[in-house]
């Protein structure tokens, strides 16, 4: 659902990140089946686990030069693993036409599964992040506690309005952190039909059909995050806190509602923020998908919120710049 920087395939082009070395590409399945995913390991076997999900029109090589997980994720002690969706798209709580067929959830349970039965991956310990389309697919999959991820973060997504009538409040607690821009041109920040610009979202809309009510609707990230508060027992009213503008980047706004023992729920509202990682590269032009933030950096939020997830429940989701 929305297109995103995980289609940008030219690392270190712009931004920070560039391309990372020792990504396995790899394949799971076979025959009509079959499906593609990057792997970094991490410094020893068994390790906790991140899944990284690119958005629509993107690759799992784009999300490593997007989020630079392909260094920073093992440097942290993490193995990171980068899939492929068929046709460059997630399905997760869309129901969108043409992809009736494809079973995402079954391939990234398998895909999991598999990586901890060769010993890469340590049970129990699997951690979610997305962008865009990525990161309704990893919202959907959390709420109906499919995975058993402990912490999820989305970027530039909430969840979709179906996922939400399906399953209105989550099955199980996890930590949930939500990062959108104010000036996102593609999910709107009130929320509402997602939008692609340009040709490509002409052809998106005439391929749409009107069989589920809000496929392509996203909620607002104060209606997502209050379901995961309720469902992670959290009180109604966060902690927000203000970080202003830095000189020739945009500020934000933090609200957190945490408590001892719970698993934490935040949002990071880019305030002027685009359709964007922040903290990475600018991947397309600003007038068409908004501007990068500098300052927060996305990636140590997702390393930091792992860290802190993985170690006890309830761990710190403390501020993380770059």
């Amino acid at each position: 659902m929305g297109a995103s920087g995980a289609g940008w395939s030219r690392p270190g082009r712009r931004g920070r990140f560039g391309p990372a070395t020792g990504v396995e590409w790899r394949s799971w399945g076979a025959g009509p089946g079959r499906r593609t995913y990057g792997l970094v390991r991490g410094p020893a076997a068994g390790a906790p686990l991140i899944v990284a999900l690119h958005g629509a029109g993107g690759t799992g090589r784009g999300m490593v030069a997007l989020t630079g997980l392909g260094t920073r994720g093992p440097a942290a002690g993490f193995a990171v693993a980068f899939p492929d969706g068929v046709r460059r798209a997630w399905g997760g709580g869309r129901a969108a036409a043409g992809r009736v067929e494809v079973d995402d959830a079954g391939f990234l349970t398998g895909l999991v599964d598999g990586l901890v039965a060769e010993g890469v991956a340590r049970p129990g310990a699997l951690v979610l992040c997305g962008m865009s389309n990525g990161g309704f697919m990893v919202e959907y999959l959390a709420r109906r506690h499919v995975l058993g991820a402990v912490a999820v973060l989305t970027v530039a997504a909430t969840a979709t309005e179906v996922a939400r009538r399906v399953t209105p409040v989550p099955v199980a607690p996890c930590a949930v952190v939500c990062v959108t821009g104010t000036a996102d041109p593609i999910v709107p920040y009130g929320g509402g039909p997602v939008t692609l610009p340009g040709p490509l979202g002409r052809r998106v809309a005439r391929r749409r059909t009107t069989g589920t009510v809000g496929r392509n609707v996203a909620a607002t990230a104060g209606a997502m995050t209050s379901d995961w508060a309720t469902a992670n027992g959290l009180g109604p009213t966060p902690v927000v806190e203000t970080f202003p503008a830095a000189p020739g980047d945009v500020g934000y706004t933090r609200f957190t509602w945490q408590a001892p023992g719970r698993r934490p729920v935040v949002h990071y509202r880019i305030d002027g923020g685009g359709h964007t990682w922040p903290g990475g590269p600018q991947y397309l032009p600003g007038r068409m998908i908004g501007p990068t933030a500098r300052t927060l950096d996305a990636t140590a939020v997702l390393l930091a919120l792992a860290a802190g997830e993985l170690r006890t429940p309830g761990g710190s989701t403390g501020p993380a710049t770059g």
